[in-house]
């Protein structure tokens, strides 16, 4: 007697959503990883934000050829019955198989200000204690940023990028907001609270191009030293200055791209990433500048590639956005830099107008 696949359908995954009670499907074949999300080394997050649905694509994208392997142990004998992949997905997965057969990502040539970042994709070295080891000194011990929360929150950005309530990235308030349906206090699903759009909130997000002198004005007392010695202030000034060029390009990458609520879906893994992206065109000797992040579409889609590659396989993702008609944003600096405080002004005013409103309704 033959062997008999036993199969459930897509309706039935999607009951399988709960930390309690946490199915996913890859390449067809249903697991059971409940347990494992207490020990998943990229954290609770991502496999949480993807429970119950197709989280292919996203595996493939964070995970080496070898992880593969392990997928057997969570194996749950089940087969998803009215399993399809889009052609968008079919394109995606030859790129990622491509890269890897021609060795892209192992050969790594890195820039030592973004080595917290890489060894946290874990795209450094082909060992992952030596990854680990780099993400410790580079993060915890050198920059004081701890390399665990570091994770936790990049892993939920990639995973379920430029969503609202999903995406702590543009979880902002009171300071930022990138959207009015931010001022209906949704719920974080990352911080597991409500983001109240209180009176602090409507006043500072009215604000559009002076919260960030706000936020400075706000947070630099703590960093005043009893004792204004030249080499103090000149270590809180150069802090300062080095990590505003890095959020500031965080900013332009993301803020003034496409928006949702909910959580991320699967089956549209590439589709997400391209709306919610925004690359900045530059020549290539400014590529130390950006730190090859002005590709940010092609990090989002290959995480583990180094960024030393991100630049040759451009030209190969915008042709694939071209055929499947999705966008691929690339602006300049300046543009760039116009577009986000553009995004920032649109929710301002909105927020402005809410508070003119609050002060007629209440004479």
């Amino acid at each position: 007697m033959g062997f008999e696949r036993k199969y459930v359908s897509q309706e039935e995954l999607r009951k399988h959503d709960k930390p309690g009670d946490l199915w996913i499907s890859i390449q067809g074949k249903v697991y059971d990883v409940t347990d494992w999300v207490k020990t998943h080394p990229g954290g609770d997050t991502p496999l949480l934000n993807l429970a119950g649905q197709d989280a292919t694509d996203a595996f493939i994208a964070f995970h080496p050829g070898t992880a593969w392997q392990h997928l057997d142990q969570f194996f749950t004998g089940f087969y998803l019955k009215d399993f399809e992949i889009s052609e968008v997905s079919k394109d995606y997965r030859r790129l990622a198989s491509e890269f890897s057969k021609s060795g892209m990502f192992d050969r790594k040539n890195h820039l030592v200000t973004y080595l917290g970042h890489d060894s946290g994709h874990y795209n450094i070295m082909t060992s992952r204690g030596f990854n680990k080891l780099a993400q410790i000194l580079t993060g915890n011990c050198l920059t004081g940023i701890s390399i665990a929360w570091w994770k936790w929150t990049h892993n939920a950005h990639h995973i379920a990028c430029n969503s609202l309530d999903y995406d702590p990235d543009l979880q902002h308030l009171p300071f930022f907001a990138v959207s009015s349906s931010l001022f209906d206090s949704i719920t974080s699903s990352f911080y597991g609270r409500k983001l109240t759009f209180d009176p602090l909130s409507r006043f500072l997000g009215s604000e559009h191009f002076r919260n960030s002198r706000v936020l400075d004005l706000v947070s630099s007392p703590g960093f005043v030293p009893t004792q204004l010695d030249r080499e103090r202030v000149l270590f809180v000034l150069a802090s300062f200055t080095v990590t505003s060029i890095q959020h500031l390009q965080f900013c332009l990458n993301h803020f003034s791209a496409d928006v949702y609520l909910g959580p991320p879906k699967g089956d549209s893994w590439f589709e997400k990433q391209t709306r919610g992206t925004i690359d900045i065109s530059c020549s290539s000797w400014m590529d130390w500048f950006h730190g090859g992040l002005q590709f940010q579409l092609e990090h989002h889609l290959f995480p583990r590639l180094p960024r030393c590659h991100l630049r040759s396989i451009s030209p190969l993702v915008r042709e694939l956005c071209k055929k499947h008609e999705l966008p691929y944003r690339s602006f300049s600096f300046y543009e760039a830099n116009v577009r986000t405080i553009k995004t920032l002004r649109d929710a301002a005013m909105q927020a402005r107008g809410l508070i003119w409103e609050a002060v007629n309704t209440h004479g």
